[in-house]
């Protein structure tokens, strides 16, 4: 079965929720159905070349293959091997996702919709095909190309323009939760910064992957999508390049949000002369054997509690971190970033305590009281640096809020971002 739709890119999402009210007479019938539907709704000028294969199982029913080439999509019974991303779901949630009833990022995070493969992948199959009239949301896929490097970024939303970084080794689905929890009041644009994701991967030769590098690409993506005065939200690693974005583009930054945010580390002092000397990221050439289990268990530690995440959501991370793993080019990235912030100078003008106190524009830190990667102590440094920033550190938190604690952390940030919109 195919399908051809002209017009524009974009696909809409239901309200969250628990889904339908009503009770299937005959769901596989409407499961059927559901795929003659999905072929119908295809956007061609979304795929925009994409040439990728989605498996979907659905409880009861067999296995379909959803195939997207250029501008055609090709639904076939059975199961592909090749398959980039599998969704698998109860007949209700599929129809549901289907139809745009239900969002489809709050169901994988709810652990209704489970995914293995390719979640960046998996998050962009929804935005494939056009809104059906229950759809109340607009998601894109956006494509923008700054200085030879092309950045894919997952935008929704209507309002002050929100960027989302995420850290080291991750991606924009990092931030998955906050996106679908802010949509609703700001247009928010959750990037896959170069290097990761899926996009470009320059070699890390010259000043590729410092920090000054990436806050130059994110102020480029502004200027490019015309953001003017965007709120910057980074986790870790993003948080790091969102104060960078700050300090050397002030008039294009609203506020600046660090979630567990990259910092000075005083623990790397005496190894930042060696990594300034090596040219330790090529050792990313050469294989990284990982387990699933030690991954699972690396992400794991990323949470104080980690039962407050859907346990499948642990195995989904974990497959996407050893696909990822497998590309010598993601590999060079992440060890030239983490370099790159070992490698920070600790005293001199330039160094990341003195350059802190010349940020004029807004900040909130949220530090977390059980990070194990950037240490609550931290926070007392930024408050005396910048007293009139808003540092807080959250009791029993691990290092990446936005997912242990998405409603605290939504609330949190809109909240913020309303003070600093009310003070202009």
């Amino acid at each position: 079965m195919t399908a051809h739709r002209p017009g524009g890119g974009e696909m809409r999402l239901g309200a969250r929720g628990t889904g339908r009210a009503d009770v299937l007479d005959d769901p596989l019938d409407d499961v059927r159905a559901s795929f003659l539907r999905l072929a119908e709704r295809f956007h061609p000028e979304e795929a925009r070349g994409l040439d990728a294969t989605f498996v979907i199982e659905v409880d009861g029913h067999h296995p379909m293959t959803v195939h997207v080439r250029g501008n055609r999509c090709l639904v076939s019974p059975g199961s592909s091997r090749v398959a980039g991303a599998s969704l698998v779901a109860s007949p209700a949630t599929w129809v549901d996702l289907v139809e745009g009833r239900v969002d489809g990022i709050a169901a994988f995070l709810a652990g209704r919709l489970k995914i293995t493969g390719d979640l960046n992948l998996a998050a962009r199959f929804e935005t494939l095909f056009r809104p059906t009239e229950h759809a109340a949301r607009v998601v894109r896929t956006r494509e923008t190309t700054i200085r030879g490097a092309r950045i894919e970024s997952t935008v929704a939303g209507r309002g002050t323009p929100v960027v989302l970084l995420h850290g080291l080794g991750a991606t924009k689905v990092s931030f998955l939760p906050t996106l679908d929890g802010l949509a609703d009041r700001y247009e928010v644009h959750a990037l896959d910064l170069p290097g990761f994701g899926k996009s470009s991967k320059p070699l890390p030769t010259g000043r590729r992957y410092s920090m000054g590098w990436f806050a130059d690409a994110v102020h480029g993506y502004l200027v490019a999508n015309d953001l003017q005065d965007a709120h910057l939200v980074g986790n870790s690693m993003g948080g790091r390049i969102a104060l960078e974005t700050a300090l050397r583009h002030p008039g294009s930054v609203r506020s600046v949000v660090g979630l567990g945010p990259a910092v000075g580390f005083d623990e790397y002092r005496l190894l930042g002369p060696l990594l300034r000397l090596t040219q330790s990221q090529w050792v990313g050439l050469m294989p990284a054997p990982m387990s699933r289990t030690m991954i699972e268990g690396l992400v794991r530690d990323l949470f104080y509690d980690p039962s407050r995440v859907p346990a499948a959501n642990y195995e989904a991370a974990a497959n996407d971190v050893l696909l990822a793993m497998r590309d010598p080019a993601h590999r060079l990235a992440l060890l030239a970033c983490a370099r790159r912030l070992g490698s920070e100078r600790a005293r001199g003008k330039r160094a990341y305590w003195h350059r802190l106190a010349e940020l004029a524009t807004p900040s909130f830190w949220i530090f977390g009281t059980h990070d194990r990667l950037v240490s609550s102590r931290y926070a007392a440094r930024v408050e005396r640096i910048l007293p009139a920033a808003q540092v807080e550190v959250w009791s029993e938190m691990g290092h990446v809020p936005q997912f242990e604690a998405p409603e605290r952390t939504n609330t949190s940030l809109s909240t913020w971002f309303a003070g600093v919109d009310a003070g202009r």
